[in-house]
């Protein structure tokens, strides 16, 4: 038997690596931010009972998947932060794992794993990783449709891409409501595409029948917020013409990493152009896919965004990824030979992992917040909590007793003087009149109380002592008789 070459046998070996560092990075520093933002109100909402959770959902902006992912996690392991955020990186290993295989199987094994390199070594994507929230999973699920995608476009006759494919959207749109975007991407890619127009577009639309079919008993709910959000907007602001640089920066880590891959992505359409020019291109069908993946789903969410905001990071996870790839083809095509690609993918990885931070930190400091209130309180201070929805972090970190005891939860907290209320019309102010000290426990309050009601009443009623900052938007304001 002929002896492996070296490159060979590292090749055979890169990918076990590459998974394994990718494993490594998304464990460190797991449980080292506060569970905060919006992970309480996952969590708190997991451990209740179906009744509860499914009772939450028609005012909730995402759909039930990851949340009954998470009620049977927490019901075995607890609600620790490690805990609750295991399933996340456990989503992002297996994206790192899927870009490789969907560049390998597409493309060829340096896309797959520049691809997947870039991914694992950004901060945009290890913060997701340690969040619970369903932004991981979605992540990976749309790594997966488009791989069922691109396979059954390469073999139309395997009836089981198309079921695989039917099934990993429908789990898609039951995570979030924007895996209706992947929807658009492949369609527009089976119509744009006269190959995969002439050789799947019939399957591909049986195959979206069975996925919607499953989605009727959602769809009030998913009609219901949709109208709420465009009529009555959303807490998001509308973007700036910079966010389109930025976004991208988020997906990169630094500015210098993101100048030099639009550079790449340039001096690819450059070199595209010119081959065109000259009668001869290497264009393939699955790099139009690439290129509808990213652009359209990005620049259509911006433009939409001045009419109904939602071009916020987290909203764009699902484009990131076919980002990575689109980069990594992209440099692929402007080298010659195996040895220069992997030469440039290498600088670029190396850029990558000096601007990567393996504990990017969430910016909350909702513990310290709560230590501080629960050390400043007496028997006769009343605590204020504005917005409400912030009292799930708030007991999180105060109480896990309380926090647990779904159903008396705002009257665990009413019993030690602590009431979360978004205006003044909300809280009984003869019990405030009689307490000697008030904290205002507040992040954003003028979005629920735009008539700074709680103020007025505090300044009016009581003396301002004074105002404590937490990072980053966590505040105390202390009133006294």
């Amino acid at each position: 038997m002929k002896p492996k070459r070296p490159i060979e046998v590292v090749l055979f070996w890169l990918p076990t690596a590459g998974l394994l560092i990718a494993t490594v990075l998304r464990f460190l520093f797991l449980a080292s931010n506060d569970v905060a933002m919006d992970e309480p109100f996952t969590v708190f909402f997991a451990q209740a009972d179906l009744h509860t959770l499914f009772g939450m959902l028609p005012q909730e902006n995402n759909p039930p998947l990851f949340f009954l992912l998470m009620h049977g996690w927490v019901g075995w392991f607890g609600i620790s932060p490690f805990s609750v955020r295991f399933l996340s990186c456990v989503f992002s290993i297996l994206t790192a794992f899927m870009l490789f295989k969907t560049g390998k199987a597409f493309y060829s094994p340096q896309t797959g794993f520049f691809a997947a390199a870039l991914f694992t070594l950004s901060d945009y994507h290890q913060l997701f990783a340690h969040e619970a929230r369903v932004y991981a999973l979605f992540a990976l699920l749309t790594v997966v449709s488009m791989y069922l995608f691109l396979a059954l476009a390469a073999s139309p006759a395997r009836k089981r891409y198309l079921f695989l494919l039917a099934i990993t959207n429908m789990l898609l749109i039951y995570a979030h409501f924007f895996g209706f975007f992947i929807f658009l991407i492949q369609g527009l890619s089976v119509l744009i595409i006269p190959e995969y127009r002439r050789t799947i577009l019939k399957s591909y639309l049986g195959s979206v029948s069975l996925t919607l079919l499953s989605y009727i008993p959602y769809f009030p709910i998913f009609f219901a917020r949709f109208f709420q959000a465009s009529g009555g907007g959303t807490w998001v602001q509308p973007p700036v013409i910079s966010d389109l640089y930025t976004m991208v920066w988020r997906y990169l880590n630094a500015p210098v990493v993101t100048v030099a891959v639009l550079g790449i992505l340039a001096a690819a359409l450059v070199k595209f152009i010119l081959g065109i020019s000259k009668g001869k291109t290497g264009w393939k069908n699955r790099n139009t896919v690439l290129v509808i993946w990213f652009f359209v789903p990005f620049l259509s969410m911006f433009l939409v965004s001045f009419k109904i905001p939602m071009f916020l990071d987290r909203y764009t996870v699902f484009i990131s990824a076919g980002f990575y790839l689109l980069v990594s083809v992209a440099l692929n095509s402007l080298c010659r030979g195996t040895k220069p690609a992997w030469i440039l993918m290498t600088v670029f990885i190396l850029m990558m992992a000096v601007t990567f931070h393996p504990g990017v930190d969430n910016k909350r400091r909702l513990s310290d917040a709560v230590n501080f209130i629960s050390g400043n309180k007496t028997q006769r201070t009343s605590v204020i909590i504005c917005p409400q929805w912030l009292e799930y972090g708030f007991a999180y970190h105060y109480s896990q007793p309380v926090f647990r005891d779904y159903k008396h939860l705002r009257t665990l907290l009413n019993r030690e003087g602590i009431y979360p209320a978004n205006d003044l019309s909300l809280l009984d102010t003869v019990k405030l009149r009689n307490s000697e000290q008030v904290l205002l426990f507040e992040e954003w309050s003028s979005v629920a109380d735009p008539g700074q009601t709680l103020f007025k009443y505090l300044d009016r009623e009581f003396r301002f002592k004074k105002t404590t900052l937490f990072y980053e938007n966590f505040k105390v304001h202390q009133y006294v008789k």
